[in-house]
């Protein structure tokens, strides 16, 4: 029986990771072994919970301190991550680590795994998208990873570019996309007790300042008010959450407020119709979104360089003028939604070639392809 961890740090990846867990499950050959922590232990959404729900028998692991926040916050997170999961692989002993995307999370535990003799599986690898420091972190995960689990044709292409062997690199699709067609349009009680919002505010800091993004976030809020009604989610713990959830709770008068939604509420009320446009930075506006045929203003540089749909109207800066015509774009009509993220069969995927892989194509020892 092949023993596989799968690490997971926050609720958005969380999201991304159960129907690949689902899978894993599902597939014989293969045990799932899931470790839990990070930001899914800060107050005040605490969604550990909602992973704990999934898998009582979860190992958690600490990083982050709460009220320490700042780059240099997330630097020393890193430090306790590595060691702490380090110390959860060593009793383990899984034979296959799996981790997704470019968060802090999931490069201290590539590290803990590649370093300690463990093969690694990236999922979401070779995307492109700024964030805080998430092109470095996620190019970096990509050289300490085993197997590639790439979400596009040109993230692959990005991955044997940097050097990887092209039999480590299995083109599956995105696992934002899985299950996605079975979950119906939120129930009309449930969108009355959520304000029966016509656009959803969900936006993450970017590493600056708080006062910068409080004023970013208070300008995408003004024009999202005057156009109709808002439900204005929590931001992740990223450095400069502060200033964003400052700038929503300043409006709390004006609009609704919910600290988290679950991913499947959060997919259904996307579905409503009555929706006019997810307004933020969230990656979900990117993929989830393109899959659904939802509206987007997607504002600023997190998502800089990620792949795209019709779907999104792209606002540069967080301006009166620039955030008007982005909104007068939307009421234009955007394009239909095809997408570059796959068919939301990533999850099976992955799992079969967990259950297949053939360690003398995916060596612990690796080499540049050139």
């Amino acid at each position: 029986m092949r023993r596989v961890a799968v690490v997971t740090g926050t609720r958005a990846e969380w999201g991304l990771l159960r129907p690949v867990c689902d899978a894993i499950r599902a597939e014989r050959g293969l045990s799932l072994h899931i470790l839990a922590g990070g930001a899914h232990l800060l107050a005040p959404a605490r969604t550990i919970d909602e992973v704990r729900a999934y898998a009582p028998a979860l190992v958690e692991f600490p990083m982050q301190v709460a009220g320490e926040t700042g780059r240099n916050a997330d630097a020393r997170a890193v430090g306790r991550g590595i060691a702490a999961i380090a110390d959860i692989l060593a009793v383990l002993a899984p034979d296959i680590v799996v981790v997704l995307g470019d968060r802090i999370e999931a490069f201290a535990a590539a590290s803990a795994a590649a370093i300690g003799g463990i093969r690694v599986a990236h999922i979401h690898g070779g995307d492109r998208a700024e964030g805080v420091a998430d092109e470095s972190m996620r190019h970096a995960i990509t050289k300490l990873a085993h197997v590639h689990f790439p979400a596009s044709a040109e993230s692959a292409h990005r991955i044997l570019a940097l050097g990887e062997q092209p039999e480590t690199v299995h083109l599956v699709g995105s696992p934002s996309i899985d299950g996605l067609a079975a979950i119906a349009p939120l129930d009309d009680a449930r969108y009355a007790a959520l304000g029966a919002p016509e656009f959803v505010f969900l936006m993450h800091p970017c590493g600056r300042s708080d006062e910068t993004e409080h004023d970013d976030a208070a300008a995408a809020l003004d024009a999202a008010i005057a156009r109709g009604r808002v439900l204005a989610l929590a931001p992740n713990s990223d450095p400069g959450r502060a200033g964003i959830a400052r700038a929503i709770a300043e409006r709390c008068g004006s609009m609704r407020i919910a600290e988290h939604l679950p991913r499947a509420d959060f997919v259904a009320l996307l579905r409503r119709p009555e929706i006019r446009a997810l307004v933020g930075n969230s990656s979900a506006g990117i993929i989830e979104a393109s899959a659904l045929g939802a509206r987007v203003i997607d504002i600023g540089r997190r998502q800089r360089g990620r792949e795209r749909a019709g779907n999104v109207v792209q606002c540069a800066v967080a301006e009166p003028a620039e955030l008007a015509e982005a909104f007068s774009a939307l009421a234009r009509g955007v394009d239909g939604a095809v997408h570059p993220y796959g068919d939301g069969a990533a999850g099976p995927r992955i799992a079969r070639v967990l259950a297949e892989l053939d360690p003398a194509r995916h060596p612990l020892a690796k080499l540049n392809s050139f």
